[in-house]
């Protein structure tokens, strides 16, 4: 699977042969707790040359955002709060694992709880509900001369990134008389969004992507256990999350068009009559909103 192993900064193990991922993996946004957790790792003295190459050579969404933080001088303000120690683990190898944990504890973080330097640089307010205006529809071309506000910099680049609203059936876009526009506000009302109150795809510890491929290769004979373990051992979270969708009896609805086969020696999920891997997203589920 060439699994994203930003967690815990180690060389993937796995056989080759059952290495795949989802076509567009090294093209979705990152996804903040990761890099938080991979900050945390390289501030509490991981090897910070590991995941420069994964960002390199493997182009890991996460690692790549990690190092461009990690190189502009962004650091854990709340490290204190945490150590990184080998922790029990069945899956892992002689049986444990490197973990991120709380002080004093074997619980390891989700990367939601480190604070970095580089928090106070912007803000999420205005970040969110600017990138929740133009999810729905709003143009940011008129924002692009705003080159003085670092909350407006950094919602571009985010938004160029790939990074969009995801409960935009929460809100609507009204006119304003004047200034920037629209108005954002929620649904049915006049109120403006509070931007904290908008959940973003890079606010997800995993790409949906990537859950989608993993619950299609299960679905058509890949081992669950093969995906529970990388999960254990790897703090793989889009393993975790196939496994829980799978388990709780989430249906892929398009299953007959896709087939598991190998491609040059590599296991695939493919389209019926194509060599070609498929993006994760190509399969649809049926607790997905109808169009």
């Amino acid at each position: 699977m060439n699994l994203s192993l930003a967690w815990i900064g180690m060389v993937c193990a796995l056989p080759l042969a059952a290495c795949a991922q989802s076509a567009d993996w090294q093209q979705v946004v990152w996804r903040e707790p990761q890099v938080r957790y991979l900050l945390a790792d390289m501030t509490l003295g991981g090897n910070v040359q590991i995941y420069r190459d994964y960002a390199a050579k493997e182009r890991d969404p996460d690692s790549r955002e990690g190092i461009r933080l990690w190189d502009a001088g962004a650091r854990v303000v709340n490290m204190n709060d945490f150590e990184r120690r080998w922790v029990s683990n069945q899956f892992g190898k002689d049986g444990r694992v490197m973990r991120v944990v709380f002080r004093g504890t074997s619980r390891t973080i989700t990367g939601n709880e480190v604070l970095l330097t580089s928090d106070h640089d912007f803000y999420q307010d205005q970040l969110r509900s600017l990138i929740c205006a133009w999810t729905m529809g709003a143009s940011p071309l008129p924002y692009t001369n705003r080159t003085g506000d670092a909350s407006v910099v950094e919602a571009l680049r985010r938004w160029r990134d790939g990074a969009r609203a995801l409960n935009t059936n929460w809100y609507e876009l009204k006119p304003v008389s004047r200034g920037f526009g629209p108005k954002l506000v929620f649904r049915g009302t006049d109120d403006y969004v509070e931007g904290s109150r908008v959940v973003l795809n890079f606010d997800l510890p995993y790409p949906e992507t990537n859950v989608r491929y993993f619950m299609a290769d299960i679905a058509l004979g890949g081992s669950i256990e093969f995906y529970r373990a990388a999960a254990e051992r790897d703090h793989e979270m889009g393993c975790l999350e196939a496994v829980r969708r799978t388990e709780d009896g989430y249906r892929i609805t398009n299953l007959d068009q896709f087939e598991r086969k190998k491609v040059d020696g590599k296991t695939l999920v493919t389209r019926k009559g194509s060599n070609e891997r498929i993006s994760g997203m190509a399969v649809k589920l049926r607790s997905d909103p109808n169009p």
